[in-house]
């Protein structure tokens, strides 16, 4: 065989190969956020010369007897940190679930997030930035896993964020450590006497910054809400597995919960395992889901605890859709406080039938 046949053919051959490769690669992961952050739609009962009460706003809304509507931060690998920050700060969304349950555990990013946040603000209601709370890795496993993972709580917390939402809440013992321990100072505080006191430490400098307040003030103010009515912290609980289920109404008892819900998605890897992963037709349908005998018992039982104990119930995407049972004028009639939200218009829709006056 002559050089120049041998080429071509071996040419021929890598092309082919590349074509190959290239059909087999799968499409790019997608991170970041790339949905449109605020279209400034207001209610008609929008107050134009809103001033700010509080640091935390979702505590703010929450006061006003409004729900909050909250969504992630879009944070991953591959995006700028503290550019998303900036970027965030104009969102619609009232609050911000920074998710590190499955998301990497990352104190620096967080930490740069948090100052995109300051330098890209104030929000549009007139907040130094939204509510930022962490989804986190930890959960609610046992009191001596809790007490053995405090720091991962404090670390959170040095970053500046205003609260916390710990996973799979299965043991009240550990959620009353994760809470009144790893989220508290040990100063004594009027009208609270609690069985655990809290271990935070000297000095959470940088979190004072980020709330753009002195550190003595920082110290009277990073306290639970509503335990401490001036507190501006917020800590929440997620009711999502069948050994949770068993100790939830001691769980959301506790004081310093503000907000809890029910995990429709990993309640039912409990109640019903494999048998629903054969294709997508319900883990891709949170409304086929949710709706099911089983897991509507589940979720209505967190939901009754919450109004016995003033605590914050958080439910499913709401829908724009008023035949949809989780239609979201629906479930503010209900009672529903805290929307999980990436969608604007349901959002917009909601804010106008709870005639909110804060700005978005």
């Amino acid at each position: 065989m002559d050089i120049k046949k041998r080429d071509f053919l071996l040419a021929g051959a890598g092309v082919m190969a590349a074509a190959s490769a290239s059909a087999q690669v799968p499409a790019p992961m997608h991170v970041g956020y790339d949905a449109p952050l605020n279209r400034r739609t207001q209610p008609s009962t929008v107050d134009r010369n809103y001033k700010p009460r509080r640091i935390n706003k979702a505590i703010e809304l929450w006061e006003d007897n409004q729900p909050i509507y909250y969504g992630i931060s879009g944070l991953g690998p591959g995006v700028d940190p503290y550019a998303q920050g900036v970027r965030m700060a104009k969102t619609h969304l009232d609050a911000i679930n920074v998710e590190m349950e499955h998301g990497a555990l990352d104190f620096s990013a967080l930490r740069e997030f948090m100052r995109g946040l300051a330098d890209g603000g104030p929000t549009p209601s007139g907040h130094r930035t939204p509510a930022v709370f962490v989804e986190t890795c930890i959960i609610g496993l046992d009191e001596a896993y809790a007490r053995a993972n405090s720091w991962v709580i404090q670390q959170l917390l040095d970053c500046g964020i205003h609260g916390v939402h710990v996973c799979h809440a299965r043991n009240t013992k550990a959620i009353q450590v994760l809470s009144q321990m790893a989220c508290r100072y040990p100063f004594p505080r009027p009208g609270i006497n609690l069985p655990m006191r809290g271990l935070r430490g000297s000095a959470a400098g940088y979190a004072a910054q980020i709330w753009g307040v002195p550190l003595f003030k920082y110290n009277h103010l990073a306290d639970l809400w509503p335990l401490n009515p001036k507190g501006e912290l917020i800590f929440g609980v997620k009711i999502e597995d069948t050994i949770a289920d068993e100790q939830a109404a001691g769980t959301i008892a506790l004081p310093g919960i503000a907000f809890a819900e029910w995990g429709p998605g990993d309640h039912s890897y409990w109640l019903d395992g494999l048998s629903i992963m054969d294709d997508n037709s319900y883990l891709g349908d949170i409304t086929k889901l949710a709706t099911r005998p089983e897991l509507v018992k589940v979720g209505e039982n967190v939901r009754q605890l919450c109004k016995k104990n003033n605590v914050r119930f958080l439910h499913i995407s709401p829908n724009t859709d008023p035949s949809n049972p989780f239609f979201v004028n629906k479930e503010i009639d209900e009672g529903v406080m805290v929307f999980e939200s990436d969608d604007e218009p349901t959002s917009i829709l909601g804010r106008e039938h709870s005639k909110r006056r804060m700005p978005v």
